[in-house]
């Protein structure tokens, strides 16, 4: 048996904690959950990582050498941002004390974590998740392998409780890590991904998260939102479940109907630069809402196109002349300026947003030996889910947005 499924483009984090804020006086149950921004790094591994296929069977017959012990609303949780490129909150397995930082990721939509059955490097390196100390532990016994083109992951997909915040989902599948090869996770800082696509994406079509709480009727509307603050360090970035927080947007709310329910994926009438058709979405195009990608990708020819058409200088000369790129979605105009999608590379490799400095004469004063770029990277997602762009955080951090499953559309505001 063989699938192919997409996990989105992925990020190395750093420090992470994040609170629960219950809000008061709502009738509905709402949970926000705070998020935390993370320092990216657009590694190949990574690259490589979202472009495989995952190989699965419902044997044993990948891991026989490891011992395996089977055991028998509105929510407002907080996220943490470092360096305004990507954002991790928690979640905890089986009432252990452990909470794990995760990529909250609306681009997949399998739960992975790391096993304590897992001696890699890059399992010992992060918090791990031990069944044996959960009395809610399930052993499924599907196994998941994950080849791409630097490494290898290999793990099981099993069952426990999961919490985030006060929400306590039961019998949530997720996928342990049992065996790792390559890098693709070793040097990251978080200790796992919550995938929040739509369960077609999933292996062996297990319930994602979300489709869990929505089974087992655990908010009022089963709708979700981010909000990514562009204060670096700062715990102002929050998930939202059961609906979303208004204090996070100004100005009107605009939705959009899912145009395939396997990403959250749109469709766009067109792509403008300063408000000119240049080609770039010829007679319409799809995009997809992805919180797990810093960046905004494109089909490799459009995405060059545009970066020639942008034509941002290396040593950030024109900062000030560059044009705005407008996404086009029902007539509604998204519009993203230099300080949106312009970023420095510094002298030792890390990534330093525009949108980080108050000024743009602070921005040219950093450093010397920097060079400007763009946030975009060619991806050619296949068909029938692809050709696509993706909006990234990039995008989604200048426009708060929100997931209805009750209504299969994603809405979009400009965050405060």
């Amino acid at each position: 048996m063989k699938q192919v499924y997409f996990i989105s483009i992925l990020v190395l984090s750093s420090y992470c904690a994040s609170f629960l804020e219950e809000q008061p006086g709502m009738q509905n149950k709402i949970y926000s959950i705070k998020l935390e921004r993370t320092q990216s790094q657009a590694r190949k591994s990574f690259f490589d990582f979202i472009t495989t296929g995952q190989h699965f069977r419902s044997k044993s017959d990948i891991l026989d050498d490891i011992a395996l012990t089977q055991t028998t609303q509105k929510e407002s949780i907080k996220l943490y941002n470092f360096k305004n490129t990507q954002y991790t909150g928690e979640i905890s397995f089986g009432g252990q004390e452990n909470k794990f930082k995760v990529i909250f990721d609306t681009g997949s939509a399998n739960i992975w974590l790391n096993s304590a059955r897992c001696h890699d490097y890059g399992c010992k390196n992060h918090k791990q998740y031990d069944g044996q100390k959960s009395l809610t532990y399930e052993h499924l016994g599907y196994d998941l392998d994950v080849e791409f083109g630097t490494g290898e992951l290999m793990g099981e997909i099993n069952a426990d409780t999961a919490y985030i915040g006060n929400v306590k989902i039961r019998k949530q599948e997720f996928a342990e890590i049992v065996r790792e090869n390559g890098d693709v996770f070793a040097q990251s800082d978080f200790d796992g991904i919550v995938g929040l696509a739509y369960p077609t994406m999933a292996a062996y079509h297990f319930n994602p998260l979300f489709d869990n709480i929505m089974q087992q009727k655990l908010l009022d509307r089963n709708v979700f939102s981010f909000y990514f603050s562009r204060q670096e360090n700062s715990r102002t970035s929050e998930l939202t479940l059961g609906g979303w927080n208004q204090d996070h947007f100004e100005g009107e709310l605009h939705f959009h109907n899912v145009a395939n329910k396997y990403y959250w994926l749109l469709e766009a009438n067109n792509i403008l630069v300063n408000g000119k058709d240049v080609g770039l979405c010829k007679g319409g195009c799809s995009v997809i809402a992805d919180t797990g990608t810093s960046l905004i990708t494109g089909p490799s020819d459009d995405l060059y196109d545009l970066i020639d058409t942008l034509n941002i200088d290396d040593n950030c000369k024109n900062l000030k002349e560059l044009p705005t790129l407008t996404f086009v979605l029902d007539g509604i105009h998204y519009d993203l300026d230099a300080h949106d999608y312009v970023m420095k590379i510094d002298s030792y490799g890390n990534e330093v947003a525009y949108g980080s400095f108050a000024s743009t004469d602070s921005f040219l004063e950093m450093g010397a030996g920097c060079e400007c770029i763009g946030t975009f990277m060619p991806l050619d997602i296949p068909f029938p889910q692809g050709p696509a762009w993706i909006l990234g955080d990039t995008f989604l951090s200048k426009y708060y947005s929100v997931y209805d499953r009750d209504n299969d559309r994603v809405g979009f505001a400009r965050s405060k």
